[in-house]
């Protein structure tokens, strides 16, 4: 399902989830820590391009500090799938540009979650395809 085909009980839900892609990227191409762990919930599951996973907006604050500088993401959703009225996996092809470096072409599975009426990323698995 395309965020553009979701059903009008569903906009809030894509309004938030852009929301909080919107500020991981900006995050990301700022080199803004705070900002990229702020997109995930306190004990999200984040599973990077590392053999062993982090939990907690620490270990997302470890993992993008240790990324090459500076960088920035585009990104397409692929589908969404609504989890129930608090939740949605959301699958998107990602390509991280690090400057001066090859471009990163990965794929990306999240789990967003709504919690305080922010819809922040619960789980993250990102893996290469090229």
């Amino acid at each position: 399902m395309d965020m553009q085909q979701l059903d009008a009980a569903s906009m809030d839900a894509a309004s938030g989830i852009r929301s909080a892609l919107e500020s991981w990227s900006a995050g990301i191409a700022a080199g803004d820590l705070e900002r990229i762990a702020s997109a995930f919930a306190p004990d999200a599951l984040f599973q990077g391009l590392r053999p062993a996973p982090t939990f907690g907006r620490d270990g997302v604050r470890q993992y993008y500090d240790s990324q090459p500088a500076p960088l920035t993401v585009d990104y397409d959703i692929l589908r969404v799938r609504p989890l129930g009225a608090a939740a949605a996996l959301v699958y998107l092809k990602a390509v991280f540009h690090p400057e001066g470096l090859e471009d990163l072409i990965t794929h990306i599975t999240m789990i967003f979650v709504e919690t305080d009426r922010e819809w922040v990323i619960d789980h993250y698995h990102v893996s290469r395809t090229a």
